[in-house]
């Protein structure tokens, strides 16, 4: 395994940190609003800490102790309580966001530098009747331009393949748990979304490969 390959464990720990923190900081917002402005009007009971139904003990737990800060110190207190929680966990979340990022670097750097060498150590032990019949310009643009391009690729793909499949399912997860119906039009609608942009996408990559061509005329 290359020694880069060792911070791509800690840079999806940190991705899932960052979406599980976005979706937390949702879920923690939405029903202290709802009892700050009368939206549930239910009155809780501390229940003891079970190892059956946890989940359900910690909602009604935590309910119980946003509605005894209401009417304790009152809704000023709570929107206080509101606004530090909301600095905490987007300290939490960006500091995972850039964790992430600062474990990717070393992926990138790893990657293009690989790709270099391959393609160094591939030209050198190529034969001299190789450079006598190809142009010279077609040799520099592959070792040039579309490394160039490749190495672009891998910088700003990188990001999206490690990060973008974990906010898609977090986020998805909880489209479904606050609206199955919203979430099911939403799906109907993506794949007359992908049909467009797929057919930009290969408008983009026929220049693309005209302008690569041209390159190796020059």
């Amino acid at each position: 395994m290359p020694p880069y390959k060792k911070f791509l464990f800690l840079n999806i720990f940190f991705n899932l940190l960052a979406a599980f923190l976005t979706l937390f900081s949702f879920a923690l917002i939405i029903p202290i609003l709802e009892m700050l402005f009368g939206l549930n009007t239910q009155t809780y009971e501390f229940m003891p800490w079970t190892a059956s139904k946890l989940d359900a003990v910690a909602v009604n737990n935590f309910y119980y102790y946003v509605q005894c800060i209401i009417e304790r110190y009152g809704s000023s207190a709570a929107l206080a309580s509101i606004a530090l929680a909301l600095v905490v966990m987007t300290a939490l979340k960006t500091g995972s966001a850039y964790m992430s990022a600062f474990f990717m670097i070393p992926i990138r750097t790893g990657i293009v530098r690989d790709i270099r060498n391959q393609i160094y150590s591939k030209i050198v032990s190529l034969p001299i009747a190789f450079f006598s019949n190809e142009r010279k310009g077609d040799v520099m643009a592959r070792m040039s331009g579309d490394v160039t391009e490749v190495e672009n690729s891998v910088m700003s793909s990188l990001d999206m393949m490690f990060k973008n499949p974990i906010m898609i399912i977090v986020c998805l997860t909880m489209m479904i748990v606050l609206s199955w119906q919203l979430t099911l039009f939403v799906l109907i609608l993506l794949p007359v979304a992908g049909a467009i942009m797929g057919g930009v996408g290969k408008r983009l990559k026929r220049v693309s490969l005209a302008g690569q061509n041209q390159w190796g005329v020059l």
